[in-house]
């Protein structure tokens, strides 16, 4: 059976391929994850287009539906040259492509979209994998969230033991903790404030030990560090720097992902953007603020 993608990260599409095996990583009703033999990539296939992610692979229904029953966890494959060769079939990577690389930054946000965003999310009740309220986040002192805070120190032994903590912490396919990493990551790219310490010894540490967190988490991470993230990510990063966006469905789009994931990022994200605010607040114009 012949298959074409119809959309695929544009990363997927600039990349050449040498001829390498993956294998089935883990399946679910609407998706797949495929890995390659070196356990440092994964890529997403999938039939739901409303999360798009980094290296995501989406397929029309009925062409999902039929390879999907075909394969089992384990299967081989083979890519080489945009073409993914399973058992029985063959997968072209054409169709449309989308970014997933953050292309706007700013060292501060609008004083009015802020004290918007701020009210958004102190009405949101959705609790967090941490099972602490999402709008309990500018003022909580758990220890997930204290974490954060951490993480936004200059000091890079403060930052070590927040991540020591965080990664691989809490439940699910991509654990709380690092939901919440991503999501300060993500805050700290739209501030252009990037530690680049920081950055590096995550990276290090994710792809030196083994087992730290599970591996879709682990691509998400590594994704996130690369400056690449979902869809819904770059819409909401979007919405902060533009007053003509739609922040509250960008908020509320983000919060559909997984069962606690959304919340959790922006636990993380919001916590991180609270930090710097406090830090260096809209009177010091130095972040958030209109001059």
């Amino acid at each position: 059976m012949l298959i074409e993608s119809c959309c695929l990260d544009q990363e997927i599409y600039n990349r050449s391929f040498p001829k390498s095996w993956w294998r089935v990583h883990s399946k679910f009703g609407r998706s797949f994850n495929i890995q390659d033999e070196t356990c440092q990539h994964l890529a997403v296939v999938s039939t739901e287009q409303s999360a798009i992610v980094p290296n995501g692979i989406y397929l029309r229904a009925t062409d999902f539906e039929q390879l999907s029953a075909e394969i089992n966890v384990d299967d081989c494959l083979i890519i080489q040259n945009q073409t993914l060769r399973f058992t029985n079939s063959q997968l072209l990577l054409s169709g449309k492509t989308y970014q997933t690389f953050q292309s706007r930054r700013t060292k501060k946000i609008d004083a009015a979209i802020w004290a918007d965003y701020e009210c958004c999310i102190r009405r949101l009740e959705k609790e967090t994998g941490y099972q602490e309220g999402l709008n309990a986040v500018f003022a909580s002192e758990h220890r997930f969230v204290s974490a954060i805070d951490a993480l936004c120190a200059d000091q890079l032994s403060q930052q070590r033991q927040a991540l020591h903590f965080l990664i691989g912490r809490g439940p699910g396919l991509t654990p709380s903790g690092d939901d919440m990493i991503i999501g300060h990551l993500a805050a700290r790219l739209l501030l252009d404030k990037q530690n680049q310490k920081l950055q590096t010894y995550l990276r290090t540490k994710m792809t030196a030990v083994e087992d730290l967190t599970t591996d879709v988490s682990k691509h998400y991470l590594l994704c996130s560090l690369n400056q690449r993230f979902n869809q819904s990510v770059l819409s909401l990063q979007e919405a902060l720097v533009d007053p003509n966006r739609q922040l509250q469905h960008a908020i509320h789009t983000v919060l559909k992902t997984g069962h606690t994931s959304g919340a959790d990022f922006l636990a993380g994200f919001t916590r991180t953007l609270a930090y710097f605010n406090k830090t260096h607040g809209v009177n010091e114009k130095k972040i958030y603020g209109t001059k």
